[in-house]
Parts: C-alpha cells; structure tokens; sequence
C-alpha cells in the first residue's frame, strides 16, 4: 500500500529533547527575522552605500511582519 505524504501535518516542528514545538517554531521564526535584517543590512550597504534608512527599515520591518503572520503561534 501507498504512503501518503501530507507536507501539513508530516512537516511539522517535532518535540526534540522535550522542547515543546511552539517554542521551537518561535526560536526558529525569530532566527528567520534575524537572517532576513542581516541579509538585508548587507544587500543595502553593497547596494546604497547607505547603513541608516527609512526605506532598510521599512523593507526589514514588512519582511519580519509577513513570517510572523505566515507563521504565527496560537
């Protein structure tokens, strides 16, 4: 017999070492926004040649807005 694979249910965040899978998906959409302020720090120096902006931090700030609500912890 076939296995079905559903990506909703067999991709979620698994207990490890008996972290709960909330605090796991928290951790790791707070390592994303993280990445995503790096990633765009560095883009928008070798880009601008401008460290300080509005406009970094409003494309930061609606990047880290999107993961929180795509993923978002009840």
């Amino acid at each position: 017999m076939k296995e079905l694979f559903d990506p909703a249910i067999d991709n979620l965040p698994m207990p490890v070492d008996g972290i709960e899978p909330d605090l796991e998906m928290l951790s790791q959409r707070e390592q994303l926004m993280e990445d995503i302020d790096s990633i765009i720090d560095g883009w928008w120096v070798d880009t601008f040649e401008d460290e300080h902006s509005e406009e970094k931090e409003h494309l930061t700030r609606i990047l880290c807005d999107a993961v929180c609500k795509n993923f978002s912890v009840k």
